[in-house]
């Protein structure tokens, strides 16, 4: 072999290694923004049990504030986070959070009907309420989304929330499309130490 052809080899070689090494190293370094920290709250869920921040500690979720009455996003938005719900349904580190804006009328047994209509495993899709000034501190305090001050006015997105109780993004709860994203994403921090 010609000394041309082992240095067009060992060339080949040192690119073949050094993308190898890049995608490998692209792949294990997307890191989601912390954009805030969810504070401590405590719900009454669908089995009438206490929900409270630190049952979610060391899992990945989602949430989102919905109203079972309401005929316009939350059927949509509901329907967006079943999506999730399905893919994730087996895996125990994920859960998924929907909260009441309107627990005058969202009971523990009223919540219980309406995620039997979506076929929800209710140990890992929590459907909670709670006292109307708890989920508007819930609202302005830790997920900043929606308008706190008429609750009913509730926001559209999701929010992916880590381990650690941090939000790591913001998704559309009316677009399909964007569960492609978040279920990416919850992949991602699934994946952190």
């Amino acid at each position: 072999m010609s000394q041309k052809t082992r240095f067009i080899i060992y060339g080949i070689v040192a690119v073949i290694l050094t993308a190898t090494y890049f995608i490998k190293e692209s792949k294990t370094t997307i890191r989601l923004p912390v954009i805030g920290k969810i504070p401590a709250f405590s719900f009454i869920d669908s089995h009438g049990d206490e929900i409270n921040r630190r049952n979610l500690d060391g899992k990945v979720w989602v949430a989102d504030f919905i109203f079972t009455t309401c005929t316009m996003a939350c059927p949509v938005m509901t329907g967006n986070m079943n999506i999730i719900h399905k893919e994730f349904r087996n895996n125990n580190n994920v859960r998924i959070v929907s909260i009441s804006v309107y627990p005058e009328y969202d009971t523990p047994e009223v919540l219980s009907e309406f995620a039997s209509r979506y076929n929800a495993n209710t140990d890992r899709w929590h459907f909670l309420t709670g006292p109307e000034e708890d989920v508007k501190k819930l609202i302005k305090n830790g997920f900043k989304m929606g308008d706190y001050e008429d609750i009913i006015f509730h926001s559209e997105r999701f929010a992916l929330v880590d381990k650690k109780g941090q939000i790591r993004g913001y998704y559309s709860g009316m677009q399909t499309d964007d569960m492609k994203n978040l279920k990416k994403d919850i992949n991602i921090l699934l994946a952190e130490k």
